[in-house]
């Protein structure tokens, strides 16, 4: 009856173990031991629902339930089986399986060990329960409260909880900085009131909330734990219980001291900044007046340029010389005050110059041509200079026709006096000369005569030796009153060289060719267009004198041996052109008297080249040597 009874309690004991087991378990498996060796694994039938594998896979491999172990949990859990086996009571376990579709579960194991009447481990229980949810909570749990310090703790915002009294509950190590607190602990109990100078406005701060709720970006005055003030934005968040009641403060506050004071320095130094600015616009604009006040009380025309020609500035004197006001001047190209082929030509010298540096015209005195806003023509003079490589270019114009025409004036009278004295010698001394060398050939035709025909009788007057004697000097006397007369004539060619017919200039240049070519070591060749007519016995005397000077200073300095005279024209210009092969023109640089002549030369060549109303121009010829070149506007010409 006993036994009866103790096997009904072992019976129930049993039931109830099998009901606790299967509540704290999702599944279990029953290990059986003998001598501390494993015999058998029965696996619950709840392990396919967690593992994935039913209970007749686990009996067929004795290794799979091992083997679904995480690697990196594995030596674990096989020291927990050599410890439960060995007799000793493990530890609850926590480890990663994999099921059989791949899935990472987690799982806890607890060891139930069964033991005989000698207290030798016959079997034991292992109780597993699915903990993969907990696992997931606990890391979202533990990535919020990472995420809670990155963002309350490490935020350089001084962050606060408190309480509606001011008690602070909570804050961040910015707070305990931005406050002057030595720790968290020590700022953690502290009131805020206390950083409040006026008592009561805490009292209306805590009211605000309360009617707001929220109080974004509120700008006041507070002060640190050490007394010093702070200009602070705060943001405050109240939260409120169920009745409406505020129960807590949520701050964040940002020390704006440092910004406040670097704001009022640089307003500060913007308001000193703007006054500088102002007064510097003053003495700019009255600068500006006094400089345009200088230009336009220049005489001369003031004009600058930018690198494109494009008229940037001008006074007063460039509107009256030009004709055009300042509005129709200004922004437009600089070629609308040169006729033509200056125009054309003058962007190309700025490129020029840009691209390769090398100054044409700039910093030198030429004469040009300008155009007025009537079309009709005047020459000029033109300086022109760059403004500090700024690529702006500032040109001074003097209107030289006055000069031109005191110039023309003063060769007019020498030319009239050279004409006059070459009158004189070819119609006075000349004719003169002629009657005596007709003379002198009578006297020796009639001493011919009576030598032949009466050589008795006249010898009885004359001695034979005072005949001969009388004879030869009137042969010399004939022939030195010819050789005499084209001297005269020579040089009465020299005083007025070109005839005044219209293709007289031609002639003259041929001439002067022809007796160039005489040289033993020099070739001269002249070229001429059919179309070059100057009816003007001026403008062809300067010419002329230009194209001898050209020449003879190629024979003296240049050492030329190749000498091209060319006369070409059109409708509207006549062209002379001078060029050689000799070594060109040298710097002087230790005062050579040659050059000094040759100097002197171009100097002449560039006067009468102005006095006829055309440009002169010198430069180097393509293959070297040096070529000048003088352009005559037709219209002057005809004018004249």
């Amino acid at each position: 009856m006993v036994e009866q009874e103790h096997q009904q309690m072992q019976l129930e004991d049993e039931s109830r173990y099998h009901q606790l087991r299967d509540a704290v378990a999702d599944y279990h498996y029953h290990v059986l031991l003998e001598d501390g060796h494993i015999l058998e694994k029965q696996h619950g039938p709840k392990c396919a629902a967690i593992t994935g594998y039913r209970p007749d896979e686990y009996a067929a491999n004795h290794r799979l339930w091992i083997d679904l172990v995480h690697e990196d949990d594995r030596s674990a859990i096989e020291l927990q089986i050599e410890q439960v086996v060995s007799g000793q009571q493990p530890k609850p376990s926590e480890f990663r399986i994999r099921r059989k579709d791949g899935q990472l579960r987690w799982l806890r194991k607890l060891i139930i060990p069964y033991y005989d009447a000698d207290g030798q481990l016959t079997a034991y229980d292992a109780l597993l329960r699915d903990i993969t949810e907990t696992k997931l909570a606990q890391q979202s749990l533990r990535q919020s409260e990472e995420n809670y310090r990155l963002l309350f703790d490490d935020d350089l915002t001084g962050d606060y909880l408190a309480t509606p009294e001011g008690e602070v509950l909570l804050c961040n190590r910015a707070f305990v900085d931005m406050f002057g607190f030595e720790s968290q602990e020590q700022a953690v109990g502290s009131s805020l009131q206390d950083f409040y100078s006026d008592p009561y406005s805490w009292a209306a701060f805590i009211e605000r909330i309360r009617d707001m709720g929220t109080l974004d970006r509120f700008e006041h005055i507070t002060r640190r734990n050490d007394g010093k003030a702070l200009h602070v934005v705060e943001t405050v968040i109240g939260t409120f219980d169920e009745q409406g009641n505020l129960i807590r403060l949520k701050g964040y506050v940002f020390d704006d001291t440092h910004s406040r004071v670097e704001n009022a320095k640089l307003r500060q130094r913007t308001i000193d900044l703007e006054e500088a600015v102002q007064q510097r616009t003053r003495e700019i604009r009255a600068e500006r007046s006094h400089l345009e006040a200088i230009l336009d009380s220049a005489l001369d025309a003031i004009i600058s340029i930018d690198s494109q020609g494009v008229i940037q500035t001008i006074n007063r004197s460039a509107e009256r010389l030009f004709g055009y006001t300042r509005n129709e001047m200004i922004n437009q190209n600089v070629s609308m005050l040169m006729p033509a082929p200056y125009s054309e030509e003058h962007d190309s010298y700025i490129k020029r110059y840009l691209q390769t540096g090398k100054p044409r015209i700039l910093d030198s005195v030429r004469e040009l041509v300008g155009r007025r806003k009537d079309g009709s023509t005047f020459p000029i003079e033109i300086s022109i200079t760059e403004v500090d490589h700024l690529q702006v270019f500032t040109g001074i114009v003097h209107d030289i026709s006055e000069r031109k025409q005191l110039q023309a004036h003063v060769l007019q009278i020498a030319e009239d006096e050279q004409r006059r004295i070459g009158q004189e010698l070819h119609d006075g001394i000349g004719q003169e000369l002629t009657g005596l060398a007709l003379f002198a050939g009578t006297l020796v035709e009639l001493l011919d005569v009576i030598t032949e025909e009466s050589n008795e009788e006249t010898a009885r007057h004359l001695q034979t030796a005072e005949f001969f004697r009388l004879r030869a000097l009137a042969a010399r006397i004939s022939s030195q009153l010819n050789e005499t007369n084209v001297h005269v004539r020579r040089l009465a060619h020299g005083v007025m060289p070109v005839q005044i017919e219209p293709r007289g200039l031609q002639a003259a240049l041929a001439e002067l060719s022809a007796s160039i070519n005489t040289h033993p070591r020099v070739t001269c060749q002249f070229k001429s267009s059919a179309s070059v007519v100057l009816a003007d016995n001026a403008t062809a005397t300067h010419l002329y004198r230009i194209a001898q000077e050209a020449t003879s200073n190629s024979l003296r300095h240049s050492q030329a041996t190749e000498i091209i005279i060319i006369l070409e024209g059109d409708e509207d210009y006549v062209v002379l052109e001078v060029n050689d092969n000799g070594i060109g023109i040298r710097p002087d640089k230790h005062g050579d008297q040659s050059n000094r002549e040759m100097g002197m030369g171009l100097r002449t060549m560039q006067y009468r080249c102005g006095v006829a109303g055309g440009t002169f121009h010198i430069e180097a010829g393509p293959s070297g040597g040096t070529s000048i070149r003088c352009l005559v506007p037709t219209k002057l010409i005809k004018e004249s």
